[in-house]
C-alpha cells in the first residue's frame, strides 16, 4: 500500500490525504484540483494581512492569500534558499 501524504486545499482549507507521488489531489469537499508540489518546489511565507502561513511555488514573485485575498510580495527577504543550502 502506498504511503499517504497530506496538504491543505487551496480553496476551502480542507485537509486532504493523497498517495505520495501524486501530482494532483482533488478536494472531496469543494472539488478543486490541487497541484501537489515536492518539498524542494515550495516556499512558505506569512500573509502580510492575516499572518496565515502560505505555500507558493518556488520562484514566485507574489502569493494571494486564500483566506483574506491579500497579495503578499515574495521579496528577497522572503525567498526560500536553494535546496542545496538548507
Amino acid at each position: 500500500m502506498a504511503q499517504m501524504a497530506q496538504m491543505v486545499c487551496g480553496s476551502c482549507r480542507q485537509l486532504l490525504s493523497y498517495p505520495e507521488g501524486t501530482r494532483q489531489a482533488k478536494c472531496s469537499c469543494c472539488e478543486t484540483v490541487n497541484f501537489v508540489l515536492e518539498a524542494h518546489q515550495v516556499g512558505l511565507v506569512r500573509c502580510d494581512s492575516c499572518a496565515l502561513l502560505l505555500m507558493y511555488p518556488y520562484g514566485s514573485s507574489s502569493v494571494k492569500c486564500s483566506s483574506c485575498l491579500s497579495v503578499t510580495e515574495i521579496g528577497e527577504h522572503n525567498r526560500r534558499p536553494p535546496w542545496s543550502v538548507q
